[in-house]
């Protein structure tokens, strides 16, 4: 009997056209248990053949997983955060998983209703920036049993396994290489310090004037929300300033193309009159006149320890007993055309 072709073809029906079990044909189309090599050819071509489709909901219920991994991230219209989400879908693709991806644009309200989508949909697992991350969303995950990694910034109280950059050590490298070409008036231009990556960049820059005896100037320090219009404006205020800064290290890409489009309408020369770096790295950053010195991690290695510690919680359920986990990815100092010593006189 010929399947519906709207209904499709179920396991009974490739079983009748392969001459062969159900339970051999499952056996097959999981690669589990035995079969011949003649009846996984017959069982292939004649599921082939049929278009069988697999029914992935009813295989999870059976399983107690979805195969799925939600990403939770600020936004997609970040170069970087783009990059790492195509990485971790790579690597989940890899492992048999499919990304469900959601932008909460840091708006507690759209995270907490993206959260809950995601658990609603059975994720086997999450992977976080959080923006609120409130302690309700976490008992959730504990109660359920739900393995989530945060990513990039730190939640309360440190109760998520979490990966972040190193943000401090970056940010007093960045300005550190600024200090030793000569510069001592750095502007500083980073995002909104609630959050613990922005927080400890700003705490970077400090450390690194407190080292070198310079006394932090606030006036030098713009942070705040995170997006073009706040670099270029930031940017701004800060060449009114008098004397205006000699170097500026922007602590996020984000901002950076609205820093350009400033120096360029104000016909600033870079880096003769003022030095640039930023703390990440994209690719137009090489194509720049001048390229732009950066503080680079590699969303690459950044994604491989996000998907490799939590499918680790997936496949062993007793490591979310455990103490959380800190692990920080190394950064790498690039520098190019756009820092030099501050002009004399």
């Amino acid at each position: 009997m010929k399947p519906d072709n709207q209904k499709g073809a179920n396991l009974k029906d490739v079983a009748a056209a392969a001459q062969t079990s159900v339970a051999t044909v499952s056996r097959v189309l999981n690669d589990s248990g035995y079969y011949s090599d003649e009846i996984r050819t017959r069982v292939q071509k004649a599921a082939e053949k049929l278009n069988y489709q697999p029914n992935l909901h009813a295989k999870s219920l059976r399983q107690r997983r979805s195969h799925t991994i939600g990403l939770l991230i600020p936004n997609l219209l970040n170069a970087y955060y783009t990059a790492l989400a195509d990485d971790v879908s790579q690597l989940l693709n890899a492992h048999g998983y499919q990304l469900l991806l959601s932008s909460t644009r840091d708006n507690p309200v759209v995270e907490k209703n993206a959260f809950r989508q995601l658990i609603g949909h059975n994720v086997d697992g999450l992977i976080w920036v959080p923006t609120a991350a409130d302690k309700n969303l976490i008992d959730t995950l504990s109660n359920r049993r739900i393995p989530a990694v945060a990513i990039v910034r730190k939640v309360e109280g440190n109760r998520l396994p979490t990966i972040i950059f190193e943000d401090c050590a970056g940010a007093q490298a960045a300005t550190n290489h600024l200090l030793q070409l000569g510069h001592t008036r750095i502007g500083l231009i980073g995002g909104d310090v609630k959050y613990s990556s922005n927080n400890e960049r700003l705490q970077g820059y400090v450390k690194a004037l407190e080292e070198a005896s310079i006394q932090v100037d606030w006036d030098l320090i713009k942070m705040g929300a995170l997006n073009d219009v706040r670099g270029s404006a930031s940017a701004e205020a800060l060449l009114q300033l008098s004397p205006p800064p000699t170097a500026i290290f922007v602590a996020s890409n984000v901002l950076m193309s609205g820093v350009m489009n400033t120096m360029r309408r104000r016909d600033v020369n870079i880096p003769e009159d003022i030095s640039l770096i930023c703390f990440d790295d994209l690719e137009w950053f090489l194509f720049s006149k001048p390229p732009i010195s950066a503080i680079a991690s590699n969303h690459a290695n950044f994604a491989e320890a996000a998907v490799d510690l939590l499918l680790n919680f997936i496949q062993n359920p007793a490591e979310l007993d455990k103490p959380p986990l800190f692990i920080h990815i190394s950064f790498e100092l690039l520098l190019r055309g756009s820092t030099a010593p501050p002009r004399r006189g």
